[in-house]
């Protein structure tokens, strides 16, 4: 399931970054119950001024090094997937089986959408329908040239009857 995708067709107007994140962080390691303090390891930060009493988080912080630590026997590597990791839209954050229900939605959308052309098929559609229009204008060309020369004959022959007319009547 592709979350961004589905908060995309439940919120339309929902702008990622701006309104939400999705995240995938991976792998990630999940320490087992014990494992904290053999793998704890002290981080200076920066040394306390003199006389001053050193403060966590400012001067030093604790982390973890997974070095001294044994993989399946102190922690696990776990695949935790994507996940909405900011949710800043005034509407509560949806749950997996809402988001579920969105992505099906927006597949089924999706497979039901008309396909979009590309470039070359648009101008293909475009030349054909003026070869069409050119064919229908050359056939009205073609008809009117035939009234026209069916026109000059019956001209012809209307002088023809009256020259014939004039000669019989002097």
């Amino acid at each position: 399931m592709n979350i961004a995708l589905a908060i995309m067709h439940l919120y339309p107007q929902a702008a990622q970054i701006r309104d939400f994140m999705v995240q995938d962080n991976g792998p990630e390691p999940v320490l087992r119950q014990g494992a904290e303090e053999k793998g704890r390891v002290r981080y200076e930060i920066k040394p306390p001024e003199e006389g001053e009493k050193p403060v966590e988080g400012i001067h030093y912080r604790y982390g973890i090094d997974y070095n001294l630590l044994t993989v399946g026997e102190d922690y696990d590597i776990v695949e935790r997937g994507p996940y909405i990791a900011v949710w800043n839209l005034d509407k509560p954050k949806p749950t997996e089986t809402e988001l579920q229900a969105a992505w099906k939605a927006y597949q089924e959308a999706e497979a039901n959408k008309p396909p979009e052309l590309t470039e070359v098929e648009t101008l293909q559609l475009a030349l054909a329908d003026t070869y069409e229009q050119l064919l229908a204008a050359q056939g009205d060309a073609t008809s009117a040239q035939v009234a026209l020369a069916d026109l000059y004959e019956l001209t012809l022959r209307l002088q023809a009857d009256v020259v014939s007319l004039k000669g019989g009547v002097n």
